[in-house]
Formats: C-alpha cells, structure tokens, sequence
C-alpha cells in the first residue's frame, strides 16, 4: 500500500517512527567515533576517520527534539497529564540509569555519588527534555500563532545560530584585526539578553513546523542541497582547522550550527516525504521505535564493558570497520535489552 492510502496519522507516525530509529543507530556511532577521538593524531587515519563519523553523526539529538516537537506540540495534554506521565517518567528513567551507571563507576564513594547525582555523560538529554516538557504548554502559545512561530524561528535561526557559527567562522579564517571586532560585536548580541530565542526550544518548534508545513518538490530539493552540503562542511571544517592547528577541532560540531541544522532539516523532510507500507513490517518498525529510548539509555554501558572487560575499542583494528561493526554491535545489543525490559509489567512505563 503506497502512502497515499494511508491515513495521515498513521503516515505521519510512520515517518516519525523510521527517523527515530536511525537516530538512535546514529547516536551509538557518534559515541562510538568519539571514544577515541582525542587519542590520535589529527593527522592520521584514525582522526580523520572519528572526525568523519563524528561529522555526519551529528543531527541525530536535533533529530529527536524535532520528533518531539512534532508529536508534544500537535497535542492537548493537560498539566496534570504532563507531570504524572511524561515528566514523571523520565525523572523515574534517569534516577535509575543513574544507579545503574554509578555502579559501573570507578572511583571513591563520593566520586560516584556525585556521578549519580550529574547522571552518566549522555543522559543530558533526559534533563534537557524534561526542561522542554515542562515549558510545553507555554510553547504551545507560540505555535499556536504561524506568524508568531515564524518569527520565533527567525529570531533562533539569526541569533541561535547564524550569528554564534559566524563569530567561530571568522576566529578559525580571519585575520586578528577582524576577530577583534566580530568578539566585540558579538558580546554586544550576547548583551540582549536573547535567552527565549535560544537552545532546544528552536529544534523543538522546528519540528513541529515542518511536520505541519507541505513543502513544494522544489523546496525539498533546496532542503536536501542544503543538507549535503551541511554534512560536507562539517567534515571539511573540523579537518582543516585540526591539520592547521595540529589539535582536534570540534568548532563546527556544535548542535547550534547552522551546518547540522541544515543536516537534521534535510534528514526530518526525507523521511516526512518518503513512501511507507503497512501490515507487519511497520509494526516492527513500531516496535524498534518503541525500544528506541531504552535502546539510547543502555548503550553507553555497552560501549564502556566493550572496552573494559573486552578491550574492543575504536583503535582496536581498522578505524572504519571498528566504528561501524562497534556501533552496529551495540546497537542491536541496546535494542534487545530494551526490548525485554519494556515487557516488564509496570516497569517498562517508567524507565524506558
């Protein structure tokens, strides 16, 4: 059945379901490509190979702000509703990764207390959500008008990332006079004050825009151009600094450059406008989609036992093959292990 005889929720989840999906694949290679990235030169294949799949790694956690955005927006969920089940559930899931992580923490007592406490190096997010969640309601007043919506995107894409890539940009190729006054003007823009337009909330709004929005063949094929070359500039910019300095370069790894914006933005659109089917390949696709949360919660472990009690790591043979046969490990480990966990009675709904 092509997309056309598909209802529109049903299509709309589809898309939703298959881009989270690869997120969580590409989330464990950029964790992965990042395990060794400042133990070798810059100049050697092994950089340049983490650089590379660091590079194009890089939308998967705009990705799933996006996803959020385009399913919490879309939707009337009253407060209480909010804080019982969704903020409750990711407070539950990060108190308990926490411990499960700190009990594979070296270190003193209060070291690994205070790692409880911080949570493990990719549970941010959760924090970051549940942040998003919480302001929710507010959010919705501001998609809730497309002119106001508009305008807020401008104002984060300027001031979120235009603005903040450029001053960076000329830092890494201007000259020192130019430099010296890019900073000065830039401290003038920091001097606004512009939190309300700044950090997730752009990706989150985004999302939920372009989940909404029917864009044209022709726009699409500008959103792709774009995005291509997002991922080329990436991978170009991060390796010219890195050789001219001889120190690796994470500059234009940023999730607030305009360079992985137009990545994550060409990705969001390919998946909205491709064909799904339906019957039992997309239930799978359903299930995967499900135990993707679980899968991202668990496979920092995987990664770091790899290492430790294995001595498997990216350096460990050929940088290429180990990245992808590394992150296809533990992906499909990830996802077996959520899989089982969400069928545990009254567990699964609050910490995966």
């Amino acid at each position: 059945m092509d997309a056309g005889n598909i209802p529109e929720s049903n299509q709309r989840k589809a898309y939703l379901d298959h881009f989270r999906i690869l997120a969580t694949l590409f989330v464990v290679v950029l964790h992965a490509s990042a395990q060794n990235w400042t133990n070798a030169g810059v100049s050697t294949l092994e950089w340049q190979t983490f650089n590379f799949f660091d590079s194009i790694a890089r939308w998967c956690v705009p990705a799933f702000v996006m996803i959020s955005g385009a399913l919490f927006l879309d939707r009337e969920i009253p407060l209480k509703k909010l804080y019982t089940k969704y903020c409750l559930r990711l407070v539950c899931a990060f108190v308990f990764w926490s411990a499960v992580y700190m009990m594979f923490t070296e270190g003193t007592l209060k070291e690994r207390l205070l790692t409880f406490i911080s949570g493990h190096y990719h549970m941010w997010f959760i924090l970051m959500m549940i942040g998003l969640y919480v302001c929710t309601p507010i959010i919705k007043k501001i998609v809730s008008d497309i002119k106001i919506a508009k305008y807020y995107l401008i104002l984060s894409f300027v001031f979120g990332f235009v603005i903040p890539e450029t001053v960076v940009f000329l830092g890494d190729f201007a000259g020192k006079n130019v430099n010296l006054v890019a900073g000065a003007l830039y401290s003038d823009v920091v001097g606004m004050n512009m939190q309300l337009v700044l950090g997730y909330t752009c990706y989150y709004v985004w999302g939920y825009y372009l989940s909404k929005t029917e864009l044209s063949k022709k726009q699409r094929i500008w959103i792709y151009l774009l995005g291509l070359a997002g991922f080329a500039a990436t991978v170009i910019l991060d390796s010219v600094v890195a050789l001219r300095t001889q120190q690796p370069c994470q500059n234009y790894y940023s999730l607030f450059t305009v360079n992985v914006m137009f990545e994550t933005t060409a990705l969001f659109t390919w998946f909205k406008y491709r064909r799904y089917g339906c019957g039992k390949k997309e239930k799978i696709f359903a299930l995967l989609s499900k135990y993707s949360f679980g899968a991202y919660l668990v496979h920092a472990l995987f990664l770091e036992l790899a290492e430790t009690k294995l001595g498997i790591n990216t350096l460990s043979f050929n940088p290429v093959l180990s990245v992808v046969s590394i992150s296809l490990s533990v992906c499909v480990i990830s996802f077996i292990v959520s899989a089982i966990i969400n069928r545990i009675p009254f567990i699964n709904k609050y910490i995966v």
